[in-house]
C-alpha cells in the first residue's frame, strides 16, 4: 500500500475530508485497541484512517505493531488503513526521533514538536519561557522538519504554544505553510490544537498548502472529530 494522497486546501471537498490521519492506540498513550478504533471509524463512515503511533528511535515494538495493522486491513476492504508514526523534532536541522527501520515500515510519517532541545532552553524549564520565546523555538523546530526531515505531515503546527499560551503567531503559520509547499509536505489541520479555526482556514485558503486531517485520536470519541468540525465549513 502506498502513501495517502494529500490535497491542496482549495481542492478539498466534503468527501476528501472524510479521513482520520492522526490516531494513537493503547500501544502508546491512547486508550483503545486497533480493532476498537476501526469499528468506530466504520460507524463514522470514514474512508481512510492512519495509525500514527508515537515513536522514539529506541522503539523496538514497531514491527509488531505494523504487523497488527496489516493483519486488520487485509480483513477490512471498506476502509483504507495506513501504517504510520508520529516522531518529534530533535533539533532545528530536521533531526527526527525515529529510526530508519521504523520509517521504512511507515506509509505516513508525522513530524511534530513535542519538546524543546536543552540548548534552546539554556537551563530553563518550559514554564520559564515567555510566549514569544516559546513561539520562536517551536517555529524554528517546525521549519527544520519542513526543510529536512523525512516526513509527510507537519503535525499540529504551533500546538505547544496554543496549548500553553492560547495562540501561535499568524506570521509563523504563514511562513510554515509557504515553506511546506517546497517539499509538498502536508500541514495538519488538527482541531484539537487550533484555537482560532476560522482564521487558520482563511490562511489555508490564501496560501493553499497541502493539508492533512487529524484529530489526535486518543479515545474512541475522538475518531472523526476533526472531520466533523470541518464539515461546517465545506
Amino acid at each position: 500500500m502506498g502513501k495517502p494522497e494529500f490535497y491542496r486546501f482549495n481542492d478539498l471537498t466534503r468527501q476528501r475530508l472524510n479521513v482520520e490521519y492522526q490516531v494513537h492506540t493503547n500501544r502508546t498513550d491512547g486508550e483503545d485497541t486497533i480493532q476498537a478504533i476501526l469499528e468506530a471509524a466504520g460507524k463514522k463512515n470514514l474512508s481512510a484512517i492512519a495509525f500514527t503511533e508515537h515513536v522514539r528511535k529506541s522503539s523496538d515494538w514497531f514491527a509488531n505493531f505494523a504487523d497488527e495493522v496489516i493483519k486488520e486491513r487485509t480483513n477490512l476492504a471498506s476502509l483504507e488503513i495506513y501504517i504510520g508514526c508520529e516522531a518529534k523534532a530533535l533539533d532545528e536541522k530536521g533531526g527526527l526521533d525515529a529510526s530508519p527501520a521504523i520509517l521504512a515500515q511507515c506509509e505516513i510519517v508525522l513530524g511534530s514538536v513535542h519538546g524543546f532541545p536543552s540548548e534552546r532552553l539554556a537551563g530553563r524549564s518550559m514554564n520559564d519561557l515567555r510566549a514569544e520565546e516559546c513561539a520562536e523555538i517551536e517555529f524554528d523546530l517546525s521549519l527544520g522538519l519542513l526543510r529536512s526531515a523525512p516526513i509527510d505531515v507537519l503535525a499540529h503546527p504551533g500546538g505547544m504554544c496554543c496549548r500553553k499560551y492560547g495562540s501561535f503567531p499568524v506570521e509563523h503559520y504563514e511562513s510554515l505553510m509557504k515553506e511546506s509547499l517546497n517539499r509538498r509536505i502536508a500541514i495538519e489541520i488538527n482541531t484539537s490544537y487550533i484555537t482560532d479555526l476560522v482564521a487558520f482556514l482563511q490562511l489555508c485558503s490564501r496560501i493553499n498548502p497541502y493539508v492533512s486531517i487529524g484529530s489526535d485520536v486518543h479515545r474512541l470519541q475522538d475518531v472523526g472529530k476533526c472531520r466533523d468540525r470541518l464539515l461546517n465549513y465545506f
